[in-house]
């Protein structure tokens, strides 16, 4: 199954070369342009924090709450904190970098990717709320909502069943040149890969709505009173978060209602922003667990944000 899908997706760019053309350089701008910018030197320099072992040091004064929380070791505040702000998949990548590096156990680093795989405030407030939305209130809204479904969403994992974890004190006075010479090679890695795999979202999302494949879900959800073009939007974040946000910053609907919609689709991440994240994860957490863990983090996010724009619209 999995070779007719990659023999279709290959007869579509051998037939359509120039439409598809379009569409890997229009993942490619939104990469160049927004994600390589933002992340590239949030991951050159959390590596060298890490490589270098002063995270510890830094997250002790959290051990109190993250074990109260989330029974887990206080490095993981350090991985939360650098996710709400700096966004997807940085929060992934941290937990992989201190899982590969001895820093916390698999179980230890499965329950923090259940409260760090967030997205920040210049995707939310300024390409979302403000860019799309056009209101500095829903991106707010949006933001915080999304931290709190985030907190909560821990809470719910706190009782994966832990390990001691096997601290690293090995890397705490590595020579800095060596260090940030391997970082940066890592961090030119990482970006490129999650440019790679934004191209392929983008393609794979055209394909499958040229075949009209969600049209059965679409004509479904319709007889039960969901509009098309909200399903359809929401297909779209199912698969690519900017996408998807872009398209029901469009629909015609109240702010309160897009301002919830973005929230959902923002929580979930999409499947683009999924494949980033176990792009880094894939020897810790299996897809089934992360996925879910993302659906949880979605409801409860999204129930939030039903709550915040009862109160402030």
């Amino acid at each position: 199954m999995l070779s007719l899908i990659i023999l279709l997706i290959l007869a579509f760019l051998i037939i359509f070369p120039q439409k598809y053309m379009l569409i890997s350089l229009d993942a490619i701008q939104i990469w160049y342009k927004i994600l390589l910018p933002s992340l590239f030197p949030f991951f050159v320099f959390t590596k060298i924090l890490t490589s270098l072992g002063y995270v510890e040091n830094i997250s002790t004064c959290f051990k109190k709450i993250t074990y109260k929380l989330y029974k887990a070791p206080p490095i993981s505040a350090y991985v939360f904190f650098m996710s709400i702000l700096t966004g997807y998949p940085v929060g992934s990548k941290l937990c992989a970098d201190l899982y590969n590096q001895k820093y916390i156990s698999q179980a230890e680093a499965k329950k923090c990717i259940t409260f760090t795989s967030n997205s920040g405030p210049m995707f939310i407030i300024g390409s979302v709320g403000i860019g799309m939305l056009i209101s500095i209130k829903s991106a707010y809204i949006i933001y915080f909502s999304h931290i709190l479904g985030a907190i909560c969403n821990g809470i719910i994992y706190r009782n994966i069943k832990s390990e001691n974890a096997n601290i690293n004190t090995q890397n705490k006075f590595k020579n800095v040149d060596t260090t940030l010479s391997s970082c940066v090679t890592d961090s030119i890695f990482s970006i490129l890969l999650i440019g790679g795999i934004m191209v392929i979202a983008f393609i794979v999302i055209e394909i499958a709505n040229s075949l009209n494949l969600f049209y059965p879900l679409i004509t479904l959800l319709s007889k039960i009173g969901i509009p098309q073009e909200i399903t359809t939007s929401m297909i779209d974040g199912f698969f690519e978060i900017t996408k998807g946000c872009l398209s029901v910053s469009n629909l015609n609907l109240s702010l309160s209602y897009k301002t919830i919609l973005s929230s959902a689709v923002i929580s979930f991440g999409g499947i683009s922003t999924i494949l980033q994240a176990m792009a880094f994860l894939k020897n810790i957490v299996t897809y089934k667990f992360f996925i879910k863990q993302k659906f949880t983090h979605m409801i409860l996010s999204t129930l939030f944000c039903v709550l915040l724009c009862l109160i402030f619209f």
